[in-house]
Parts: C-alpha cells; structure tokens; sequence
C-alpha cells in the first residue's frame, strides 16, 4: 500500500467517525491535504470536500483560529543544535498546516509564514541538512512546483543536502 492509499484509508476512518471539535476537523484537513498533495482527485476526496464545504465548514473555521503559527515558528526559529528527529517533527507538523490550509483555500494565512521558514532554512542549512532526502520527493510533486511560493521551505531543506555529515 502507498503513502496516497494509507491516507485516503485514513480519510475514510475519519469521515466514519464523528467529527465534533476543531481538532479533529483539522486532522480531516491535514490527512486530505496531503492526500491532495500526491495527487488524489476530486472523485476519490469527494465525501471529504463534501464534508468541508458543508457541515465540516464552522468547525475548520473554528481550527483555522486555534493554529499557533506563531509558536511554530518559534519552535523553527530554536532548532538550531537540535536533534534531527526533533527538526523533523517541526518541519512536519508545519508541513501539515500547508497542506491544509491549501486544500481547505486558506492558503493566504500561511504566504508570510512559510517566506518566514525558508528563510530560517536558508539562513542555517546545516540544521536543517539532515531533512535533505526527505525533501527530495517532495519537491519532486507537481503539486509542490504549482506552489512554489508556500512550498519554498521544502526547496530550501533540498538545497541543504550540501551541508549534510
């Protein structure tokens, strides 16, 4: 089973469950946005955006409101000397927030905070260097290319692999 078929799987437990809180809207919305991400379509995501453009709307409004991107970008800001598993869950669950908010179309939310990371990357690229090979398919995705803009930090973290051990 491939990463896309593990998360439309887990798309379809979610939506099997109730759906009651804004945290677990966002967990809908992070699993679907990267599903998006390695390129499901609208046929196989068509229960999910259902759910978001319908009942799931007030509660992913009600997340949107609660995402702390402040606080990640402070917990990125203090990586440097970090272990790489512990850069690796920041990168991630900042990744998680993108994808979301693109599927969900608030992308507009995260322009200045994703510009913020691939500048924190850029600035010390031995931090982040140990997320190199992680990075490389996922710049690969035409999904990313068409988002260069927020997807930036991935392109950052692959032009590290020079400054990886």
């Amino acid at each position: 089973m491939n990463e896309l078929e593990v998360l439309l799987e887990q798309l379809d437990e979610l939506l099997g469950e109730t759906i009651v809180d804004a945290e677990d809207a966002m967990e809908v919305a992070v699993v679907a946005g990267l599903a998006s991400r390695l390129g499901a379509d609208d046929a196989s995501l068509v229960d999910v955006i259902r759910w978001r453009d319908g009942v799931g709307k007030s509660l992913l409004q009600e997340a949107w409101k609660r995402v702390a991107l402040e606080q990640m970008l402070e917990v990125l800001d203090g990586l440097v000397g970090a272990e790489d598993s512990e850069i690796e869950e920041a990168i991630c669950d900042f990744d998680d927030v993108v994808a979301a908010a693109l599927w969900c179309g608030t992308e507009e939310l995260l322009k200045q905070p994703t510009a913020e990371v691939a500048r924190m990357i850029r600035e010390v690229p031995e931090t982040f260097a140990g997320l190199s090979d992680m990075a490389a398919p996922i710049v690969s995705l035409s999904s990313v290319g068409r988002e260069l803009g927020l997807y930036g930090y991935w392109f950052a973290i692959s032009d590290a692999a020079q400054w990886a051990e």
